[in-house]
């Protein structure tokens, strides 16, 4: 379980030094966000834990730290009862639960665990979001998970939580990463979402890179994309726009904004806030490139139907050296054969699916 150390300014500040990490209230908002987690766990709600906390568990670092918890409740499932339980053991001072039905009729609850915060901020009071949906799990395969991490000092034996698979993640990550169908929209009102974009990306990439066969990813993305189309009103059956949708976006990023020149400003500036967030490295546009061009790559193979994946070798790149991206892709990106040679590589290899017919 997750030791109350954890929660001090001491140990926030131990893990900041160890980690090479300036930013401690966000590690606060990590380690607050986990001690959500644990006392949901704690109560006994049913549920599965998404999203991109989850892949810190999934992923046994803190790559992207995110401060947020998702979770999948069977419909009907009395919420209410389980986010008051234990809040008060784990320092949060007041829950506030609203129940909403979403603008597109997505059954959604929301509650705000709120804290004293030990780490002197302009505020002394911080909030970490549940974010409940109401929905039957569409994922191939549900594993359990011990909350463990760099950010957390543990006491005994820690508690399992449940989590999807890391191939269902990507499918069910790929519907995030598609701003103009499933997604996150550039704008929610008047809220520039771009770094959210940004970190669906992030997530994306990070999983593709220990994915090795998309069988279950290419199903869990077709359950969840066809849902997310039915809530926005669009045509469940028609996927390849989601698929189009993915590939454009990343294309986007690609060409830096040669073809798309307003969105591309959009998730330049998502690229830009996103980089306190990220702690494996210092995340600019060229990483953005090389995450997009995987994320091309994804939305061609699952186009296509194959499930094989390859990943760019550093250490073989003679096949490269003569190489060139085929219309009709852009010529421009024979570009990234100088300046992002991993990049190049994937868009080499959607070249190559594009001469192949769909399976």
């Amino acid at each position: 379980m997750i030791h109350p150390d954890s929660r001090s300014i001491e140990w926030m500040q131990q893990v900041a030094a160890e980690n090479n990490f300036k930013d401690i209230a966000l590690i606060e908002k990590t380690i607050r966000a986990f001690s959500l987690l644990e006392s949901l766990v704690r109560s006994g709600c049913p549920f599965v834990f998404k999203g991109g906390t989850s892949l810190m568990l999934h992923l046994g670092s803190a790559r992207r730290l995110s401060i947020d918890i998702d979770i999948i409740c069977p419909p009907g499932t009395d919420i209410e009862q389980y986010v008051h339980q234990f809040a008060h053991e784990y320092g949060f001072g007041e829950v506030q639960l609203v129940e909403r039905q979403s603008a597109r009729n997505v059954p959604k609850s929301h509650a705000k665990y709120f804290y004293q915060v030990s780490y002197f901020t302009n505020s002394v009071t911080g909030n970490i979001l549940l974010d409940v949906l109401f929905e039957d799990v569409h994922y191939h395969n549900v594993q359990q998970l011990p909350i463990i991490s760099r950010f957390l000092k543990n006491e005994g034996e820690p508690l399992l939580v449940n989590v999807p698979g890391s191939d269902d993640l990507l499918g069910d990550k790929l519907t995030a990463f598609a701003p103009n169908t499933t997604g996150i929209p550039y704008f929610k009102g008047e809220k520039n979402c771009s770094m959210e974009i940004i970190k669906q990306l992030f997530d994306v990439a990070s999983l593709f890179d220990i994915t090795n066969d998309l069988t279950v990813v290419s199903e869990t993305f077709h359950k969840f994309a066809t849902v997310e189309l039915g809530y926005r009103g669009l045509d469940p059956e028609n996927i390849q726009q989601v698929l189009d949708d993915i590939f454009q976006t990343s294309l986007c990023i690609c060409m830096q904004g040669t073809a798309d020149a307003e969105n591309f400003k959009l998730l330049q500036d998502g690229i830009r806030r996103i980089q306190s967030f990220i702690h494996s490295e210092k995340y600019r546009i060229e990483s953005a490139i090389v995450n997009a061009s995987k994320a091309a790559y994804l939305s061609t193979l699952l186009a296509k139907g194959i499930t094989e994946v390859k990943h760019f070798d550093p250490e073989n790149l003679e096949s490269l050296r003569n190489a060139t991206i085929p219309e009709p892709l852009p010529n421009r990106l024979n570009r990234l054969k100088r300046t992002n040679i991993e990049a190049f590589f994937y868009w080499i290899e959607v070249g190559k699916l594009n001469t192949k017919p769909s399976s």
